[in-house]
């Protein structure tokens, strides 16, 4: 009866409000599209004589249309068009879902000739980007080579425990201490290293498991080299839930990350010094979180040419863009433009491969061709990823009544109806729903024609929103500054070889350019919602813990560090345990997101393995909005991105590692800020709008 009553409630407030300042009508009869869709779920539904299309509670998990139209179809299936190439100047207009953020072409063989080829990229691109020890894995600066110069012996890893650790013994549970360490799950496939004294060739490997972020090289024959290499999943690399708390749960490719890579590679450099090139580097100042966008620290290493090397230096006087969460793979096929800024178009694919670059000082031109040989493999694994279904054996059964009132209010509400009086400006355009910038998914929006020009535009969230309005914290707006988009001009990841716009600047490079973007206002992308409720924390930076904190303002602590799995007991003063990520002990599932604990500011008491947060140092006791050193340093890396970078404390001792992660709000780039349209919702829409994000 309850439910009853919610749901009577909730609708009634819809005729009210959802449709305020719109020409969206939630109740408005869906139109097809007549281009029909085969094989693409919703697309080109008839409205009248299939009830599905006026579903609302459907999703079809991210990952790319191709993958989804090729599933049980004969590899000789000629494979459709891809639906993002739809959306450029012009798609969309007046409609309830806004677009901003154009497709561009910047390949010439994008298209598969059939499914096929679709599935020959897929498998190709999953050896060579997730690699864990697969022949024709590639790894740090290494292309798919089996030889390497920033490759390490399996030896030197195996020892850590003595040489890093200073432990007196090699502790039974190594491998799975050192993945807890470094905040990278271990292979659920085999990714084996030797032992010391084994043969890696005897045993299939070797004995031991490595985490899922580093890989043993092979030659093309299939034999092992004893030798080891970082890949991708250092930072696209993580864990939704164990393996046997629900089906398709525990470590996971392209899932938010649980690594601090600022630890890993200071414990690798003295493993190997080559390592150092980014050891002294600081990549993350926070668990979990990382730097690999930031235009200025990666471009030294691999956007740029080595020629331009010195000239590139002088931008590192620009703002740092500091601290981002990295963003989930699942989504790459539902996008039209990467970044968190919309910084460069879906389809400006060699950036993908920039981490697997290979060693560019020997062939600068072999290795531009590595990359040009394998982006389309790379991307295909990438955009077949799909996101993670709610499981409810672990976490509680969805309640559907509730859920399909949050997605008519997540579709249809006007949350700048004259009668709410929201503080925030509106956006020009849409019908002021959180689907005007995240996209539309349910079947009775995706085929209704005032909220898409075509059904295929299913889940494709294209709307960068302007900063004023958005007013998530702007480190990393302000990093990719206009002198950075005119450095990357001439710079091959950034397509300085063309297809270039009447001014001659590349379509394919950085869109912060004022040349490309035009009158559109610099701001933040926002990301289709697809496993929505498995990619904690949320904001391009982390700062928020959960979902409840994003909807509602006034619930996102200042302080915050998210729950670690407990240590053995008899090395608990010895070791660093990662974050937890069970849905038992690590998951709030009311509030969606991971469990974590508030640090207050002003105790000054030295917390045991958590670390203290330093009153006037770290936050103001005081007042939570008031000063402290922290303003001054926020100075410093907003007006020099080396500064942020550089100023690293060594890190030394166990201690250190746990109090990276804390996450202090008042810490340069880490603001929690914005988003705050949302403080108009109640709380009784907001438990639905939360129900409904379950679903996708």
């Amino acid at each position: 009866m309850q439910k009853l009553l919610f749901v009577v409630t909730t609708c009634s407030v819809l005729l009210l409000s959802a449709c305020g300042g719109s020409s969206s009508n939630p109740s408005s009869q869906p139109v097809t599209d007549g281009g029909g869709s085969e094989g693409g779920g919703t697309g080109g539904a008839d409205s009248g004589s299939n009830p599905a299309s006026q579903e609302l509670l459907v999703s079809r998990r991210g990952g790319h249309y191709w993958h989804d139209y090729c599933e049980g179809k004969p590899d000789s299936t000629v494979v459709p068009a891809d639906p993002r190439e739809m959306v450029v100047p012009g798609v969309n207009e007046n409609k309830a879902v806004l677009m901003n953020a154009w497709w561009q072409t910047c390949q010439d063989d994008n298209q598969p000739a059939n499914c096929g080829e679709l599935r020959q990229r897929r498998e190709h691109g999953l050896a060579l980007v997730a690699a864990e020890g697969r022949p024709g894995a590639a790894s740090f600066f290494a292309g798919d080579a089996s030889e390497s110069s920033y490759s390490f012996p399996a030896g030197a890893y195996a020892e850590m425990w003595k040489s890093v650790w200073g432990l007196s013994e090699r502790p039974a549970q190594y491998d799975e201490l050192v993945a807890q360490r470094w905040g990278m799950p271990l292979s659920v496939v085999r990714n084996p290293y030797p032992l010391p004294g084994e043969d890696p060739n005897a045993n299939g490997g070797g004995s031991g498991q490595l985490p899922m972020g580093i890989t043993q090289l092979r030659e093309a024959d299939g034999t092992w080299t004893g030798q080891l290499n970082v890949t991708c999943s250092i930072c696209h690399g993580g864990a939704v839930g164990l393996a046997d708390e629900a089906e398709g749960m525990g470590p996971r490719y392209g899932t938010n990350s649980l690594s601090d890579i600022t630890v890993m590679f200071s414990e690798l450099a003295r493993l190997a010094p080559q390592q150092a090139a980014l050891a002294i580097i600081s990549q993350n100042k926070v668990r979990g979180t990382g730097n690999i966008t930031n235009f200025q620290l990666f471009g030294v290493l691999t956007i740029a040419d080595y020629e331009t090397i010195p000239s590139y230096l002088t931008i590192q006087a620009e703002p740092s863009t500091g601290t981002e969460d990295p963003p989930v793979w699942w989504n790459v096929g539902s996008r039209s433009a990467k970044f968190y800024d919309g910084g460069q178009v879906t389809d400006a694919k060699r950036i993908e491969l920039s981490f697997h670059f290979p060693d560019f000082f020997n062939d600068i031109e072999a290795a531009k061709q590595w990359v040009l040989d394998n982006q389309q493999d790379s991307d295909a694994w990438i955009s077949s990823l799909k996101a993670p279904v709610w499981p409810e054996s672990a976490l509680g059964e969805i309640d559907e009544n509730l859920a399909e009132a949050g997605a008519i209010l997540f579709h249809a509400k006007d949350l700048w109806a004259p009668s709410l009086n929201n503080p925030v400006a509106r956006p020009e355009g849409g019908n002021g729903s959180c689907a005007s910038c995240h996209g539309a998914y349910s079947p009775r929006y995706v085929n209704d024609k005032t909220y898409l020009d075509s059904p295929l535009l299913d889940g494709i969230a294209a709307y960068i929103t302007p900063i004023d309005i958005i007013n998530t914290d702007p480190a990393r707006l302000n990093g990719n500054s206009q002198r950075v988009a005119d450095y990357s001009r001439n710079n091959w990841f950034a397509y300085s070889d063309g297809p270039f716009n009447d001014d001659g600047v590349s379509l394919c490079g950085d869109w912060a350019d004022e040349s490309l973007r035009g009158d559109r206002e610099l701001g933040y992308l926002a990301p289709p919602l697809y496993g929505v409720w498995a990619t904690a924390p949320y904001f391009h930076n982390g700062s928020v813990p959960d979902i409840d904190g994003v909807l509602n303002p006034d619930a996102r602590p200042a302080i915050w560090r998210r729950r670690s799995i407990d240590a053995p007991t008899d090395l608990a003063d010895k070791v660093v345990m990662g974050f937890d990520y069970s849905f038992k002990t690590g998951y709030d599932a009311e509030k969606i997101g991971w469990r974590y604990d508030k640090i207050e500011c002003g105790s000054g008491l030295p917390i045991p393995l958590i670390g203290v947060v330093t009153p006037g140092v770290d936050c103001n006791p005081l007042d939570p909005n008031g000063a402290s050193l922290q303003d001054a340093l926020s100075l410093l890396w907003g007006n020099g991105g080396l500064a942020w970078n550089l100023i690293n404390v060594p890190i030394l001792t166990p201690q250190q590692i746990e109090e990276r992660k804390i996450y202090n709000t008042k810490l340069y780039s880490q603001g929690n800020g914005g988003h705050e349209f949302t403080s108009v919702l109640t709380v009784t829409e907001r438990r639905a709008i939360k129900e409904y994000l379950k679903t996708l």
